[in-house]
């Protein structure tokens, strides 16, 4: 596992705890981290040498930011093991999944197969909080695992990727990357954004007016929850998913004018089926 944070130590704890595999290796750049992943028992061993790390490797799970992925698995590829698969947690596909089949398809040469796959995964599972110290064994049971197999060459390495979610207890889903981006873009993506916009609106209302703080209600608190997320990560995931963020944005705006011309309007009737109709959407999409 290289990266050994909320996601990937959760990863090493899963694999742990279902004997899903004979040994977790974590790799990172910092000893201190590893090192506490290795007593909270997400790894078995650790190294700082990616090359010694991913050396016989059956299965490399990069953990890191969406940026950083196919750096990584440039750096690390001349040391994999032929069948070895490469996979990931990135929260965005498209570009990432394009960058690391360039990489395999340039190591391999001209008209000869990579010697290992790489399958593209998102787990659908997560929390604002960071660190291996979060990290939770049960984080993805009952989750979602969106796979984004992206080469009909690699469907025994997509299927061995596929049971091991499902032996972790996530449903999984098979979607190309870029309808992958396209949806969670706004299942995902968009909620960060706007959570980051109202928790930096509600600290400028905070500063004009210090009673602001005094009188802050539980919807606050539920629609900025996310906001505490890692900054640099969601930096990183704007960029690369970009386009699709930028329609949701679009989206969102259209449906917040409706919003505005409505209460300016004074329309009741207006103003409480949009309500009634967000009411309704909430409990389809997520239950009562």
């Amino acid at each position: 596992i290289i990266g050994v944070g909320l996601i990937g130590g959760s990863f090493g704890l899963a694999l742990k705890k279902k004997r899903l595999v004979g040994q977790v290796i974590g790799i990172g750049r910092h000893i201190h981290k590893l090192k506490e992943a290795k007593r909270l028992g997400a790894i078995d061993s650790y190294t700082t040498d990616f090359a010694r790390g991913v050396k016989d490797s059956d299965i490399v799970m990069v953990a890191a930011p969406v940026g950083k992925i196919p750096l990584i698995v440039k750096r690390i590829l001349p040391h994999l093991k032929e069948g070895c698969i490469i996979t990931d947690v990135g929260s965005t596909k498209e570009k990432v999944v394009k960058k690391v089949h360039e990489i395999l398809l340039k190591s391999s040469g001209k008209g000869r197969r990579p010697k290992v796959s790489f399958i593209g995964g998102h787990p659908m599972a997560g929390s604002e909080k960071q660190g291996v110290r979060n990290a939770r064994a049960d984080i993805f049971s009952g989750t979602t695992c969106v796979l984004t197999p992206a080469d009909r060459n690699g469907r025994k390495a997509a299927k061995v990727i596929r049971d091991l979610w499902k032996r972790m207890g996530a449903r999984i889903i098979l979607l190309k990357p870029e309808e992958h981006d396209c949806l969670v873009a706004y299942t995902s993506h968009l909620p960060h954004v706007l959570a980051s916009i109202l928790a930096n609106l509600m600290d400028r209302v905070r500063k004009e007016d210090p009673r602001a703080s005094r009188v802050i209600a539980g919807s606050i608190s539920d629609m900025t929850r996310i906001a505490a997320s890692n900054p640099e990560m969601w930096m990183d995931i704007c960029l690369s998913n970009s386009k699709a963020i930028s329609e949701s944005i679009n989206v969102m705006i259209k449906h917040l004018e409706k919003f505005k011309k409505s209460i300016e309007k004074k329309r009741k009737k207006e103003l409480q089926d949009l309500f009634q109709k967000g009411k309704l959407a909430r409990r389809k999409l997520i239950g009562s």
